[in-house]
């Protein structure tokens, strides 16, 4: 390479040192501005949809979900306040109008931001981790509603399945085991006793 080009390298070098926090701060508020929308977003499906599914949930892990949907929440909004002060600094800094003191500032903030940026990272993705355990809490421990189960005791036999209706002719069931597309009618004049069932 030619001297001028080796010149305009050396004078490139020489103005990233003067222009490195400011392009560390424009990270820094991208990163804030992406943690503040995910953040927002899993606040709005926990909120709105993520209890219309934690509600079919076992009584353990719908705990366990809650308790990983309440700290990934906590971790998004660490990290977005971790950015938002590598963003905009510390409030209150005073301004150092010596060189040598404006350099020292500016070396220790250059510090502090990377720290920064290096911890809203590892915030960010520990509340995705998070937010896929619970998701994957909520997909494999879900179970079926039995409310409308019941177990029907005749004088011949006893018929298990989800209550359809109840006449004062007729109650129909629709079973759960064999053809549990076609109901089944029973006279309620037969009918014995209508109890409840967890399962059939």
């Amino acid at each position: 390479m030619s001297a001028g080009v080796d010149r305009r390298w050396a004078e490139l070098a020489r103005e990233l040192e003067f222009s490195q926090l400011d392009q560390l701060r424009k990270q820094a508020e991208g990163w804030r501005n992406g943690l503040v929308g995910l953040t927002a977003l899993v606040t709005v499906l926990a909120v709105l949809k993520g209890r219309d599914d934690l509600t079919n949930l076992p009584s353990p892990w719908q705990t366990v979900a809650t308790i990983l949907l309440g700290a990934a929440y906590l971790f998004l909004v660490a990290g977005s306040l971790v950015t938002v002060r590598a963003s905009y600094g510390k409030p209150g800094d005073l301004l150092h109008l010596g060189g040598q003191s404006l350099r020292k500032w500016t070396l220790t903030e250059i510090r502090r931001v990377r720290r920064a940026l290096y911890l809203s990272m590892a915030a960010f993705a520990l509340g995705m981790t998070l937010v896929a355990a619970a998701v994957g809490v909520s997909w494999t421990h879900t179970e079926e509603s039995t409310a409308d189960l019941v177990k029907v005791t005749t004088a011949t036999a006893d018929f298990c399945g989800q209550l359809v209706s109840y006449t004062p002719s007729n109650v129909t069931l629709l079973p759960t085991t064999g053809d549990t597309a076609k109901p089944l009618v029973l006279r309620t004049a037969q009918v014995r006793k209508i109890t409840p069932a967890t399962g059939c």
